[in-house]
């Protein structure tokens, strides 16, 4: 286990390419998390965390129409997956949305086959996404263009208003944990790591 795990924080949101981060925590020393949840899963199936006990679990937050964050971590998780193997049946990739207005079970299932049979869509309600979030020691939230241009945040009541057709963006956190069989923090991917470094990662728990 890493003895420091360095994530940038950002001073404000940030927009990379329309996707919006959350600020991310300085952590010098690994947290103790709770990855406890109730969610559904892209079959329509309430599930939590038990379902997916005693198994290797990359979990990731983002959202279905996210246009760089999220497929590209996804995308280097799959190619890390395809590298392993049969090694990759003993994997879970868990990816949260955090846009249950727009992804739909239906939708997260479509997204989610894209990338790797490994990879399992969840969506939860804002109450249940607050509270897996928290456990996670991260964040989630809407912005929404101001009449000045100015993306500003939404409240719960706001975002609860918005159809899910309506302008708003979705902001999450970008790292991936890497969760063990025993429900423990292993480490915590940065974003951009390249398919070797989260290839690695893996074989280092699977081996």
């Amino acid at each position: 286990m890493k003895q420091l795990l360095i994530l940038f924080i950002a001073a404000a949101l940030s927009a990379v390419s329309g996707c919006q981060k959350a600020p991310e925590q300085v952590w010098v020393s690994a947290p103790e998390l709770d990855v406890s949840f109730e969610l559904t899963d892209e079959d329509g199936n309430v599930v939590t965390a038990d379902n997916y006990g005693g198994r290797l679990r990359l979990v990731f937050f983002g959202f279905a129409s996210c246009p760089d964050i999220c497929p590209i971590t996804l995308q280097n998780i799959g190619i890390a997956l395809n590298s392993i193997g049969p090694l990759a049946e003993d994997v879970t990739v868990l990816f949260i949305s955090v846009d249950p207005k727009r992804d739909t079970p239906d939708v997260l299932k479509e997204y989610t086959d894209a990338f790797h049979p490994s990879v399992v869509g969840l969506i939860g309600t804002y109450e249940q996404l607050s509270a897996v979030t928290s456990g996670f020691r991260t964040t989630f939230g809407y912005t929404q263009a101001s009449d000045d241009g100015q993306d500003r945040p939404l409240s719960k009541e706001e975002y609860d208003a918005l159809s899910p057709e309506a302008s708003y963006f979705p902001y999450h956190s970008s790292q991936v944990y890497l969760i063990g069989k025993n429900d423990e923090l292993l480490d915590i991917i940065g974003y951009g790591s390249k398919p070797p470094v989260i290839e690695e990662n893996l074989r280092k728990y699977l081996d």
